[in-house]
Order: C-alpha cells, then sequence, then structure tokens
C-alpha cells in the first residue's frame, strides 16, 4: 500500500477516533453528573458486560476480516476479498442471536434468581437493565463486524463519517434515556453509538457467499486463534476490576474507577485508532516478503504512536486533581490520584497496539495468547486478594503493573522472533520530554487548579514537550518526511494544522 493511502486511512481513523473518544468521554460525563457515582458505576459495569459478551460472541472474525481482505488484495484474489466478509457472516448472526437471547432471558428470570442465588451483579436497579443490556449487545455485535468489514476493504472515509454521525446520536440518547429511565435507559442510548453501523451491517453484507476451502480452514484457525487472544484481553485489558470492585467494595468505587479509566481511554484514544489502517499495511507488506519495509514501518509506527501517547497520558495525568473533578463533578474527587496512575501507565500499553497488529499480520497471534494467559491469571488473582482490602488504589496499581509486563514481553519477542526492533532510543527521548510536559503542567494546576489554570496548563505543557522532543532529536528525519506528506495529503481544513508542527521540527 503506497503512503498517500496509508495517510489517507491515517487521517480517516483518527477523525474516527477524535469521535470515538469525544463520545465516550461526554457520555461518561453525562451519566456522572445525572446519576452520581453509584449510578455510573452500574452504567460502566453493564458495559463492561456487553463488552465481554460481544468478544465472547464475535469468534476473532472481525479482526479476521480486518487481516484477511488487504492480504487477499494484495495477492490479487479479489473475488475472495469480496466474498470474505460475507462468506463469515452467518456465524456473527448465530452468536448474536444467542447472546441477545441469553440477556433476554436473564430479564426474565433475574427476579427469581437473586430471590434462591444472589449472584447476579445488580442489586439495586430493576430487571429491565438486563433488556437494556440485550439491545445494546445486538448493536454493537453486528456493528463490529460492519466497521471490520470498511476496515479491511480500507473504506476508511466511510468509517470516519458513521463514527462521527453516531457521536450525536450516542450522546442524545444517553442523555433522554438517563433522566427518563435511569441506568438502564442510559445503556441503550450507549447503543446508538452502534446504531449505523449495525444499519449498515445489516444492508450491504449479505450472507450465503463461499471462499476457497483451504482459505477458510486459514481464516477459521486464525481467528480462533484471535478469539483466545480477544477473551484474554477483556479481562486484562478492559475494566475488569469494575466487576471486582462492584463485588467487594460497591457501586460507588465502581463509579470512581469508571471515571479514571475514562480519562485513560481518552488520553490514548485517538491515537490509537489512527492504527487502524497499520493492520492492513503490515498484512499487505507481509504477504510481499518485504521484510526490510516490514522492519522501518514498525520502528515508525512505534516512534509515531509514542511522540502522539506519551505526551497525552504524562500530561493528564498531571492535570488530573483538576481534570476529575472540573468533568465529573465534586463526587468524583477522590478518583483523582488514582486517574493519574492510570492515565500516566496507559501510555505504555497504548504503544503496544503496534505490537499487536504486527503480531496479528504475521499470524503469531498464539504468542499474545500465551502472554494473555499469564496477564488473565494475574488480574483475577489480583482482584481477588488485592482489590477487597485496597479497593480502588489497589486495582489501579496492580492493572498497572500487569500490563506494562506484557507490554514488554511483546516487544521483546517482535526483536527476536521477527527481528523488527523497537527504537528505543527515541522513545526514552519521547518519555523524558513528555515527562517534561507533565512538570510543567503539574505546576500550572497546583498554583491555578481552575478551568482556566487547566487550559493554560495544557498550552504551556504542550510548548514545553514541543521543545524538548525538538531539543533532543526525538523523530529522525525519514519522519518527519513522512509527516510532511502527511500534511501535504491532509484535508484542507487540516494541513494549516500539520504544517506548522511539521515545519517546528524540521528548523
Amino acid at each position: 500500500m503506497a503512503l498517500p493511502r496509508f495517510a489517507r486511512n491515517t487521517l480517516h481513523s483518527s477523525l474516527a477516533g477524535a469521535s470515538t473518544a469525544l463520545g465516550s468521554l461526554l457520555s461518561v460525563v453525562i451519566v456522572a453528573r445525572m446519576l452520581g457515582p453509584g449510578g455510573a458505576g452500574n452504567v460502566a459495569l453493564g458495559i463492561w458486560i456487553v463488552g465481554t459478551l460481544v468478544t465472547l460472541c464475535d469468534l476473532g472474525l472481525p479482526i479476521t476480516i480486518a487481516r484477511f481482505v488487504p492480504d487477499l488484495e494484495a495477492r490479487a484474489l479479489h473475488e475472495d476479498a469480496g466474498n470474505f466478509a460475507r462468506a463469515f457472516y452467518p456465524a456473527i448472526l448465530g452468536t448474536t442471536a444467542a447472546g441477545g437471547a441469553a440477556l433476554v432471558a436473564l430479564w426474565q428470570l433475574a427476579p427469581s434468581l437473586e430471590a434462591h442465588l444472589p449472584i447476579l451483579p445488580f442489586d439495586d436497579i430493576a430487571s429491565t437493565v438486563w433488556l437494556a443490556l440485550a439491545v445494546l449487545f445486538t448493536l454493537q455485535a453486528i456493528g463490529n463486524y460492519g466497521l471490520s468489514q470498511l476496515r479491511g476493504a480500507q473504506r476508511f472515509d466511510e468509517a470516519a463519517r458513521l463514527t462521527s454521525i453516531s457521536l450525536v446520536i450516542q450522546l442524545a440518547g444517553v442523555a433522554a434515556g438517563g433522566y427518563f429511565f435511569g441506568p438502564a435507559g442510559a445503556l441503550v442510548g450507549y447503543g446508538g453509538g452502534s446504531l449505523l453501523l449495525a444499519l449498515y451491517t445489516l444492508t450491504h453484507i449479505r450472507p450465503g457467499a463461499q471462499v476457497d476451502s483451504e482459505l477458510r480452514r486459514r481464516a477459521w484457525r486464525f481467528s480462533l486463534a484471535s478469539w483466545g487472544v480477544g477473551l484474554i484481553a477483556a479481562i486484562v485489558w478492559s475494566r475488569t476490576e469494575l466487576a471486582f470492585l462492584n463485588h467487594y467494595r460497591g457501586a460507588h468505587e465502581a463509579g470512581l474507577y469508571s471515571a479514571a479509566n475514562t480519562l485513560a481511554t481518552v488520553a490514548t484514544q485517538a491515537p490509537l485508532l489512527m492504527t487502524g489502517g497499520l493492520l492492513a499495511l503490515f498484512a499487505q507488506l507481509f504477504a510481499v516478503g518485504d521484510k526490510a519495509g516490514l522492519q522501518r514501518t514498525f520502528a515508525s509506527a512505534v516512534r509515531f504512536m509514542s511522540f502522539l501517547i506519551f505526551p497525552a497520558c504524562f500530561g493528564m495525568a498531571a492535570i488530573a486533581p483538576a481534570l476529575v473533578p472540573a468533568l465529573f463533578g465534586a463526587e468524583f474527587a477522590e478518583a483523582s490520584h488514582a486517574a493519574a496512575i492510570l492515565v500516566a501507565a496507559q501510555a505504555f500499553g497504548a504503544v503496544s497496539t503496534v505490537s499487536s497488529a504486527l503480531l496479528f499480520a504475521t499470524e503469531r497471534n498464539y504468542f499474545l495468547v500465551r502472554t494473555g494467559v499469564a496477564g488473565a491469571v494475574a488480574i483475577v488473582a489480583a482482584g481477588v486478594l488485592v482489590v477487597p482490602t485496597y479497593g480502588l488504589m489497589g486495582a489501579v496499581v496492580a492493572r498497572s503493573l500487569i500490563q506494562f509486563s506484557i507490554v514488554a514481553a511483546s516487544f521483546v519477542y517482535l526483536h527476536r522472533a521477527l527481528d523488527c526492533a523497537s527504537p528505543y532510543g527515541s522513545v526514552a527521548r519521547i518519555v523524558g520530554s513528555a515527562a517534561g510536559c507533565a512538570i510543567a503542567a503539574r505546576a500550572v494546576i497546583d498554583v491555578a487548579p481552575g478551568p482556566a489554570g487547566i487550559a493554560l496548563a495544557i498550552v504551556l505543557g504542550a510548548g514545553v514537550y514541543f521543545a524538548l522532543a525538538r531539543l533532543t532529536r526525538a523523530l529522525p528525519d525519514e519522519d518527519l518526511g513522512r509527516l510532511a506528506e502527511l500534511a501535504g495529503k491532509a484535508p484542507g481544513w487540516l494541513s494549516p494544522l500539520l504544517s506548522p508542527v511539521v515545519q517546528f521540527f524540521a528548523r
């Protein structure tokens, strides 16, 4: 894939990422302001349950489509590429129907189950919450499949358009649902973020196509391995701590954790979705045997992601004591320190998205299964042994340490197995520059913790970061050249924003 095409994909993924990040942040703010920590905790728990069930029912097929379609296009197997998503669509429809039926059954059985076997997580809201979860699950499961088809076909512009419009629908749905129906209504409102993608899937993908039998077997092997990775990631990388906090410490602490985790997600979401085109690019380079290109692209992607994510995370961690109560309300102020730790640690986990894309593209996702199993065991152990005693801070510290260990293992493996070395020197300079950004931002917050101080801290922190990054030459000339080309290919409204940054580092 030529760089201009990858640049366009990156830009459109960035726009989709900005919409998703903004929607996530504003939705949590609406719920927190409207329902308080307890209600926010119940909503966050419901979203986690749905996300876990979506992963359980997707069979690894969405990532398989995003991996195989560009591979087939690179090999000029256009018919198989066009039929790929359609061939596996019936499986998704079947598992989605099963998952939705299970949630509807819980809606009907919850009152009797709670009376005789109190194991269900929601003990202070109506059983209709399970019906709300069924609606949200169905929309997300179907929508995710359509999104993977768009990404595999490299129609990132269409994905960005649908995601951007969905932001407005989600916010309106969460606000109206939460106001009239409480947590259950807010959960249905979250489904608005997947509504357009679900409609796209139902209207544009028709089941019944066939692909080559050997390709089908290869795809299912990859899919099931990826499914295992996804199930493990649902424990290690998602908000599993919510279940333990809700069980051992109550919905209040679960709500505080949700606010802290939301900041971590917002800090990384937009840069992370810039990697939407990476899997396709890695898959095509691997398909044509371009090992040198794969190595260069991997190193460059790690530098770019580090360049964006570390200042965002370190800077947001620095202003968390002022930002958390300003966004979510004074009731959430006690989550500030937990948010600072979680956001700062999230930077390392977010950069691993690049290593995961390369492992999937080279069909070495089995390594993610191995490290993920170890991480899942550690997360569950921490939930049982640490959370009951240390609560919110115990959950945050344990999660951060476990995820950092998994990230380090993946980069070491890629260096040894694929000879894809990480640019440790550049990353170290970026981390140092981001630390300077955090120190400057925190100094401002300590003096002026209000909204004006937050705005000034962001501006000063960004200025310090860019100055230190330029002074230390954190990005090499080859990356600056790619940035210049990206700025040239950007839409007219975005190019004036990118060009000054490129010129600043090129001096």
